[in-house]
This record gives C-alpha cells, structure tokens and sequence, in this order.
C-alpha cells in the first residue's frame, strides 16, 4: 500500500484538514495518509471529516500532545 506522509504538527485548524484533504484526493482506493498533528482539536477535526467521508481512520499514537493518524481510502 502507498501512503503519503505529512507533518502538519503546529498547523492551525483549518488549515491541517485542508492540506490533509488535497493530499487524500491524490489517493487510489486502498493507499493511505499518514498525518502526524497537534492533539486536541487538530486531531478531532482530521478524524471527523474523514469518518464522516465513510474512509477508515486508524489513530496510531497519541500522546496528549502530539498524535499520528493514518487514513486509508476505501471509497473513491
């Protein structure tokens, strides 16, 4: 599987799922996108749109501060 990487960590909402998004419409059905974000809302925000787009979201790390997200397209 493909997967695009980005750090966005000190990104501003909603900047970090805007870039996130344009880097996802790159994506075929099944390579992913690895985001590396602030906790909190930052990383509230990139989980819900994509959930809410019917893609899954695996949360690999959170650390309160810093979190890592995955995304792997399942839908065109």
């Amino acid at each position: 599987m493909d997967t695009i990487d980005l750090d966005l960590r000190g990104v501003p909402c909603p900047l970090n799922a805007v870039r996130c998004q344009l880097a996802f419409e790159k994506l075929a059905v099944g390579e992913g996108l690895r985001a590396q974000l602030d906790s909190g809302e930052p990383l509230e925000s990139v989980v819900n749109q994509f959930l809410d787009a019917g893609q899954r979201v695996d949360v690999e790390r959170d650390t309160g501060q810093q979190a890592t997200v995955l995304v792997t397209r399942i839908s065109p």
